[in-house]
């Protein structure tokens, strides 16, 4: 499986990286980044992307208008949200765009990660 993360900081999708790359190597073959969701776009056009782990909040494009996007044109792929924001029209905004499921960035756990990769396969 390959897996795209799309944030517009540089610093999460390092460090969310890492953690995909420390406890779940077995699990994917490569990793993507983008910082928007119209750059998201164009890598998933160009590559073979299984799982794309979005940001709600982005310049350019935010993930909702992305995810209503992929939903709709690729349905093989599986959106999982991440989001600093907790507030249930967020969390909501993203699930009926498409999003399998919504991981509140300051909780986000190898456990909780895990869960989300076993649910959605």
């Amino acid at each position: 499986m390959n897996i795209l993360i799309v944030d517009d900081s540089k610093e999460f999708r390092n460090a969310f990286k890492f953690m995909l790359m420390e406890h779940f190597s077995d699990r994917y073959d490569e990793i993507y980044e983008a910082e928007n969701g119209e750059e998201c776009l164009k890598i998933i056009k160009n590559y073979s992307v299984d799982i794309i782990f979005m940001d709600k909040q982005m310049p350019v494009m935010d993930g909702i208008k992305a995810t209503k996007i992929i939903v709709d044109q690729y349905r093989n792929i599986k959106v999982i949200a991440l989001s600093f924001h907790s507030e249930l029209d967020d969390i909501k905004a993203m699930l009926e765009a498409g999003a399998r499921n919504y991981i509140i960035k300051e909780e986000i756990t190898p456990d909780i990660i895990a869960n989300c990769l076993n649910f959605i396969w």
